[in-house]
C-alpha cells in the first residue's frame, strides 16, 4: 500500500471534525512558501532538494494553525523532523549531553556536524547582519573584576564552545510589525571559527565591566562583535556580517 493510499484510508476513518481539521492542514500544505537560494553554490543543506521542500512544508503546517513565528522549540523540532525525513543520521532526541550542542547530524555523503540551533523573530531584522541575543550563559561575568581574569574566562569559554560546536544554524523570521505573522524565513549558518580571533584581542579590550570585542574573520576586521552582558550574565553576539555566513535558503510565505 502506498503512502497516498494509506492516507486516504486513514481519512475515511476520521470523524467529520477530524476531516475538517485535515482539510485545513491540506489547504496550508497545498500553497507552500516560495523558496530562494541566495548562495551561488549548493550548501550541504540545499544540496538535498527534498530537505528544502520538507522544511517548507513544515513552515506551511505551522502556519496552518498559528500566525506566531516558528520559535526555537518549534524550529528545533522542524529541523530534526526534516533531517529524519531525508534519512540523515541524527543523534536520538534528548540524547545530547555535550554542552552547547543541540543536534548532531550527518548528511548524505557528508561529515558529522555538531550544531547549535538558534531562532529569532525580532522586529526590523537587518538584511546584512545577524544578532544572537544569548549565545550561552556565563554566570562568572557578574563576579570578575579585572580585565585579566575577564579575558581568561572569555577565552576558556570560547575554546570550549568552538571545540564542541561546528556551526550555529539560525532561523530568522522577518515580520512587517509585531502584530503580523512572518512574510519570510531565512536559514543561515554562522561558523564558530568566527570566534577564534578572540585569542588575539589585547587585554585592554576587556577593561570594561561589560566589554564588546570585535572578531576578525574572512578578511573582515569586525565580522562579529562579542559582548559580555553583565546585567544578564550571558554572551551576546552582535553585528554578525552575513557576508561571512552561509545563507542556505529563504522561504517567502504566500499572501
Amino acid at each position: 500500500m502506498s503512502d497516498r493510499e494509506a492516507l486516504k484510508r486513514s481519512i475515511d476513518d476520521l470523524s467529520p471534525m477530524g476531516v475538517r481539521f485535515v482539510a485545513r492542514m491540506v489547504d496550508s500544505l497545498a500553497d507552500p512558501p516560495r523558496v530562494q537560494f541566495p548562495e551561488s553554490e549548493p550548501t550541504w543543506i540545499t544540496a538535498e532538494p527534498d530537505w528544502i521542500e520538507y522544511f517548507g512544508l513544515m513552515i506551511s503546517a505551522h502556519h496552518g494553525n498559528t500566525v506566531e513565528a516558528l520559535g526555537l522549540t518549534s524550529f528545533e523540532t522542524a529541523f530534526r523532523n526534516t533531517c529524519e525525513a531525508v534519512s540523515w543520521v541524527l543523534d536520538p532526541p534528548g540524547s545530547a549531553t555535550q554542552r552547547f550542542v543541540d543536534l548532531t547530524v550527518e548528511a548524505a555523503d557528508g561529515p558529522e556536524r555538531r550544531l547549535s540551533l538558534k531562532s529569532t523573530a525580532a522586529q526590523r531584522l537587518s538584511e546584512t547582519t545577524a544578532h544572537i541575543s544569548k549565545l550561552t550563559e556565563a554566570a562568572w561575568i557578574q563576579d570578575v573584576r579585572s580585565a585579566r581574569t575577564r579575558k581568561e574566562h572569555t577565552l576558556e569559554l570560547f575554546e570550549e564552545y568552538c571545540a564542541a560546536v561546528d556551526a550555529i544554524v539560525m532561523l530568522r523570521a522577518f515580520r512587517v510589525d509585531r502584530t503580523t505573522m512572518p512574510h519570510r524565513y531565512q536559514l543561515i549558518e554562522i561558523p564558530t571559527a568566527i570566534f577564534e580571533s578572540l585569542a588575539d584581542a589585547p587585554q585592554s579590550a576587556f577593561d570594561a565591566d561589560g566589554p564588546t570585542i570585535d572578531c576578525a574573520y574572512g578578511g573582515n576586521p569586525a565580522a562579529a562583535r562579542v559582548s559580555l552582558d553583565r546585567s544578564d550574565a550571558k554572551i551576546t553576539v552582535k553585528q554578525i556580517q552575513l557576508s561571512v555566513c552561509d545563507i542556505h535558503a529563504e522561504w517567502e510565505l504566500q499572501p
